[in-house]
Formats: C-alpha cells, structure tokens, sequence
C-alpha cells in the first residue's frame, strides 16, 4: 500500500504509521490506499479436525470453558489444545486459527471461531509467484513492493502481467492447486468498489495453510519466503516476532456497516524439527485494525512459547 511504502520500523512505530493513515482518511481515502490493506487506522464501533471455540462469555469461568470444549486432536497433546484453547478464548473478539508442518501428510488442524474470510493482501503469495513463473526477472522489482510492502499498486501490476482479469485468476489459482489447495478460487472481478479482485478471494484458514505447507517445497520459492522474512513495519506482528519467520499480512474493512476490519496472516516458522505453518485471523471486538493486530501478537506469542511441542516438518 503506498502510504506505507516507507513505514520500515518495528510495532513501536504503529502510532505514527496509524496517525498517518487518519490524516489521509481525513483528507482522501481513495488518493492514499490504493485497492487493498487500506488505511490501518479506521476505527469503528470481518479429513481436517475442527475444534471450534465459542466466542467468549465473560461471566463464564475462562477455565470452565476451556474444559467444556477440550477435544483430542491429531499431532497435539491434551495440555496443548487446552492452552490452546484458553488463550483463544481470552482474546476481544472472533479469533481462528490453523496449525500444520510445512510437507505434511496430514492436514492442519483448525481452533476458534473463524473458519474462514476474504484473503485481501495475503493472497499476494501465490500471486507474486505466479508473476514470476510467468514472467521472470521482469516481475522482480514488483514482487518485492508486493511483499516486503503490501504494495497495491504493485501487486496490480502483477495482476495485469498475467492477462485478463479471468487468465489471471486462473494463473494464480493453478498456484493453489499445485500447492495442495482443491478448493479455492481467486476472484477474478471486482466485487467491492475500491478494492483488487484478487483481494476479495475467499480463503479459509485450513485451504491457506495447506498452500503454505506445500509452497515451501516449490520451485524458486525461496526468492519469495526471503522477502515474506523481511517485511516492512506494517506487517511485524502475529508470529512475524519469531525470529526467521516468513509471513505475509492482509486487513481491510468489513462489508457491514460499521467497517470493522479483518487481520489475518499467513506464516512459516522455523522449528527445531522443522518448519510449521500457521494462518490466523481476527476480527476484534472493537473493530480497529490496531487492536487486530494486538490480538494476533498475543497468538503469536502462544505460537512461539509451545513452539517446540507443534507439528512441523521439512521439504
């Protein structure tokens, strides 16, 4: 996104980025977002086991509810789940999450209560990859806008490199289905004014971490996950806080009418034993995407705590 072109500094720089990205809403919101990942400082008031986590009820004991939904899941202990869980219903709002190992045989394992949302700029991965396949060192320059910085225009351009509207979704969507993913299609028209078709994919949390388990394994796409360890400020959060992490954000507005946003983030983390994919998502209580963000630190920093008890796996 332009306006944070520049923005290369840890959290503790949110609060200039946020004051920002109000002056721009301010003055223009279209002349300062471009399509996707708009302006993070709108504030209103968006065979695999499931374990789904209610949304919270606060006169309810945490350690009640964590017992009343405790379930056996494939490749996680009884104590992980349970922590798991309890940390996800601790959280301000709806919160979702999936857990696998890069190359694995066995699909992630989903928690929360937020199965599934638009990808918005998380989406740029396959894509970027897709551009590159298809268009080689050409695509580079754009590339890297599109990741390091959640670039739009960029990412447009990359779009536009691969034909029509509809050849591209069916590029970036045979990325998908290389890496394991059956059923997802890119959207390939614009479905909300202002914002990038590709953007408004509808991407559940498993289908994204089955194509970041395979996407490791692929062909030249270490040129990719270098730049995904390397993002700009924008995008240090969740799991991006563990050190030789790989992610790639996405937020925007929900469409009802109060606009909340959705934050979401696709990673690969380095593990002992190997590398585990993780994909989260939130939409907090209040609807900010600062307080999105918070949310998704602190499932970053359970991912980092157990990180030596999660399933990972090599290519």
């Amino acid at each position: 996104m332009s306006i944070f072109s520049d923005v290369t500094g840890s959290r503790g720089m949110r609060a200039s980025v946020l004051a920002i990205a109000a002056v721009c809403v301010a003055q223009s919101s279209v002349a300062c977002t471009g399509s996707d990942d708009p302006p993070a400082s709108i504030s209103t008031s968006t065979s695999t086991t499931t374990v789904t986590v209610p949304s919270p009820n606060p006169s309810a004991d945490p350690a009640t509810r964590t017992s009343a939904i405790a379930a056996d899941v494939p490749g996680f202990s009884r104590r992980l789940t349970q922590s798991l869980q309890a940390m996800l219903n601790e959280q301000p709002g709806s919160v979702g999450i999936a857990i696998g190992p890069v190359n694995g045989t066995a699909p992630a394992q989903y928690f929360g209560d937020l199965p599934t949302e638009v990808s918005w700029s998380t989406i740029k991965v396959p894509l970027a990859y897709a551009a590159l396949r298809e268009n080689g060192a050409a695509a580079q320059p754009d590339i890297d806008l599109a990741i390091m910085n959640s670039d739009n225009a960029a990412a447009e351009r990359l779009w536009g490199m691969l034909g029509t509207p509809v050849e591209a979704a069916a590029a970036v969507t045979e990325v998908l289905r290389e890496a394991g993913d059956t059923t997802t299609v890119v959207q390939s028209q614009k479905v909300r004014a202002g914002f990038t078709a590709f953007g408004q994919t509808e991407w559940s949390l498993v289908d994204q971490a089955q194509f970041a388990s395979q996407f490791p394994c692929m062909p030249d796409s270490e040129g990719i996950l270098a730049l995904m360890r390397e993002v700009s400020g924008t995008q240090q959060w969740g799991a991006q806080s563990i050190e030789g992490t790989a992610v790639k954000g996405g937020w925007g507005p929900q469409p009802d009418a109060e606009g909340n946003y959705l934050v979401r983030q696709m990673a690969v983390v380095p593990a002992g034993s190997g590398d585990v994919v993780v994909t989260l998502a939130t939409t907090p209580d209040n609807g900010t995407f600062e307080d999105g963000t918070a949310v998704l630190d602190d499932v970053g920093a359970w991912i980092a705590e157990n990180l030596d008890e999660l399933p990972a796996g090599q290519c």
